[in-house]
């Protein structure tokens, strides 16, 4: 598939894409050239998308992703250390959802504060 297509298929901008590829999170293992000089990307290339997006979404920088793709791939780590890896992004997960919590559980208080004050006037 064409960058153009490959962004639609994401719900990102083409510009996004070669961004990540200046980043080295997408290489030449996830496009080939063809003649006329296009990039044409593999399913190799939407499955690494969906972990960028993924791991955004659960706050890996893309410099972490960089790094942590490239020894993951390369087997520079172990399956230990892998695993503290993962189970160390878990706990800053958790965190950041007892955060968000805390802030649901204040609006939820807010509102209720809000209906009791219009039912004591009203």
């Amino acid at each position: 598939m064409l960058i153009k297509e490959l962004a639609d298929r994401m719900g990102v901008s083409v510009d996004t894409i070669r961004f990540y590829e200046k980043q080295g999170l997408l290489d030449e293992t996830h496009f080939q050239r063809t003649s006329n000089g296009y990039r044409h990307y593999s399913e190799i290339a939407l499955q690494r998308l969906q972990l960028i997006k993924m791991g955004q979404a659960a706050g890996f920088t893309l410099s972490e992703m960089q790094q942590a793709i490239h020894a993951w791939e390369t087997d520079e780590l172990t399956p230990q250390e892998k695993e503290f890896y993962m189970c160390r992004k878990l706990e800053e997960i958790d965190q950041k959802m007892n955060a968000l919590n805390d802030i649901k559980a204040y609006l939820h208080t807010k509102i209720e504060q809000m209906h009791k004050q219009l039912e004591s006037v009203g």
